[in-house]
């Protein structure tokens, strides 16, 4: 049985139009009748969340805007250009492991935005996340050496 998605804008006072929303979210219901609900998320994955029954139960202040699944489908569009709005416009990133102490600590990875911001990501075991290690090496609230390094060496670490 093909499931039947309702979807749902939702808009925020920073978010306020349907065809921006913050977010979109969308109901079905199984083959036992359970209701469920999901939100295409920053993970650019269809996700359970409970936006919708927060706003209807008045937790939170955005609204809930009944939506087509066309409309659905080009929000994630949107959300994957939210995303990578960030990306390096070539794709490349330059590569750095911090030594402290003599022992590699971690691994970071360093780019220009489209819009000209200076930005870098720390590599953990869930991926690459925004971080500020350089930033503290110059104010001197953290210690040790960048040394560039290549992709691969900067994923092993």
């Amino acid at each position: 049985m093909d499931r039947q998605y309702q979807y749902y804008a939702i808009v925020t006072a920073a978010f306020p139009s349907e065809e921006e929303p913050a977010l979109v979210s969308r109901r079905w219901i199984d083959q036992d009748g359970v209701v469920h609900a999901e939100s295409f998320t920053d993970d650019l994955v269809w996700e359970p969340e409970d936006v919708l029954s927060r706003i209807e139960s008045g937790e939170s202040a955005a609204e809930a805007r009944p939506i087509t699944e066309e409309a659905g489908l080009r929000f994630e569009a949107i959300q994957y250009a939210r995303v990578h709005m960030f990306d390096p416009v070539d794709g490349k990133y330059e590569y750095f492991k911090l030594i402290e102490l003599g022992r590699t600590v971690l691994a970071i990875r360093t780019w220009i935005s489209p819009q000209g911001y200076d930005l870098e990501e720390t590599h953990t075991s869930s991926g690459w996340q925004r971080s500020h290690v350089r930033s503290k090496l110059e104010r001197d609230s953290m210690g040790g050496d960048l040394i560039p390094i290549t992709q691969e060496e900067a994923e092993q670490l």
